[in-house]
């Protein structure tokens, strides 16, 4: 069977849908195949978000191409890890304000933005953000933060058989730089 976009963006959109009326929010889908904003939420206050989803079947990077970061829209990504067809698997979901779909978590290749899943490590399940409004407080990354993150992209392009020469490629850095991270990782997490 062929993989369908359309059916993975649609069965999605319906996921998250789900799960926010779960968290008790008031929230509709945007019909059509050319729209900005695929979810509205009205929260109890009156306050209104926007939400963006994203989905992949398999499980390495998403394309951010047509993101426009503003106040109270968020990109929600799911990540089913090449299990699509199994009912009994759970997607990797994360929640992220689109004023954070920039460097560092953005790489550009080919001239199309993408995200790697393991730069979103710190937005998995991060239903909160949907929730009450301290996201923009709660996510001042730290240094050690970021190295963790920028790493796990590498670690997820060495899992596709990436050479040094392609990850430096992909990631838009230089062979030092990826030594520099490497060792800076080594030493936060006591490799």
């Amino acid at each position: 069977m062929r993989a369908n976009t359309f059916n993975t963006g649609i069965a999605s959109e319906y996921l998250i849908l789900s799960k926010l009326y779960r968290l008790e929010l008031e929230a509709y889908i945007s019909q059509g195949n050319k729209k900005s904003v695929d979810i509205r939420v009205i929260k109890e206050n009156g306050e209104t978000l926007s939400i963006d989803v994203k989905a992949v079947r398999g499980y390495s990077s998403l394309v951010v191409n047509n993101v426009v970061p503003k106040e109270n829209h968020f990109l929600v990504f799911v990540i089913y890890n090449n299990k699509f067809e199994d009912l009994n698997s759970h997607p990797d979901i994360f929640i992220v304000p689109s004023q954070k779909i920039c460097e560092p978590l953005v790489s550009t290749f080919k001239k199309e933005k993408r995200i790697m899943k393991g730069k979103l490590a710190e937005y998995k399940d991060k239903w909160n953000l949907l929730t009450d409004r301290t996201y923009e407080m709660e996510f001042e990354e730290t240094a050690e933060q970021k190295i963790i993150a920028d790493f796990n992209a590498v670690l997820q392009l060495r899992k596709l058989k990436y050479n040094r020469e392609r990850i430096c490629e992909h990631l838009s850095i230089n062979e030092d730089e990826l030594t520099d991270l490497e060792i800076e990782y080594n030493k936060i997490t006591g490799n």
